[in-house]
């Protein structure tokens, strides 16, 4: 079951719908140990129309530039302090994109942090995904063309809230070729059939805690 257009998670709204999946589409070469190709699509039975609270986000077909003037953000239900609850209601919050380079420093991720990744949070470990976020969306704003862009999706990480471990995503950026051969069937842009979902294995979602 998909549930779109959720603020409260145990409170439908009146926008609220909610449809039947009739297939997930799983990266075939997903990894579980490194959690690379950490991605699925999940296909609906019916239709969903677009209205004020349930607009589509843009894929970037390539890599767009982000500085540290871009701002991006992430959202979920998940846990706010490490070993902490799920929050009721969704929960949003701005992020820096962290480099590769620096995210793969020895005293940080160490080099296993792979190109079709992000790191995204902050190096104080002050702002970071959680147990329960997996799956949300990394949307980054662009003034230029004045859209969001869904650069990446909440994957994985080392605890929540650590400094110099700040979460990892997938980069979606890397995946459009992967997502557009699995849409054969061109919907009219007023829809929704087609949901771009988080891992592969999609009842078990979290962030690693070690």
């Amino acid at each position: 079951m998909a549930v779109i257009g959720l603020h409260h998670l145990y409170v439908d709204d009146s926008h609220t719908v909610k449809r039947q999946v009739g297939a997930i589409m799983m990266h075939s070469n997903y990894d579980f140990a490194t959690f690379e190709n950490d991605i699925a699509l999940f296909i609906l039975t019916t239709f969903v129309k677009y209205n004020d609270y349930i607009q589509p986000i843009c894929l970037p077909d390539t890599l767009p530039l982000l500085t540290d003037e871009t701002p991006c953000y992430i959202s979920g239900w998940g846990y706010t302090t490490e070993n902490g609850k799920n929050e009721h209601v969704l929960q949003e919050a701005q992020v820096d994109i962290i480099p590769l380079h620096v995210c793969n420093r020895y005293d940080w991720y160490g080099g296993t942090v792979a190109w079709n990744m992000l790191c995204a949070g902050s190096a104080d470990g002050s702002v970071d995904s959680c147990q329960g976020d997996s799956g949300g969306p990394l949307m980054c704003y662009f003034p230029d063309v004045s859209k969001y862009y869904l650069m990446g999706i909440t994957s994985s990480g080392y605890g929540c809230g650590k400094p110099n471990f700040p979460g990892i995503y997938v980069r979606t950026a890397n995946y459009t070729s992967w997502i557009n051969s699995h849409l054969h069937n061109k919907n009219p842009i007023v829809n929704i059939r087609f949901v771009l979902i988080f891992s592969a294995v999609v009842w078990i979602t979290f962030h690693i805690v070690l």
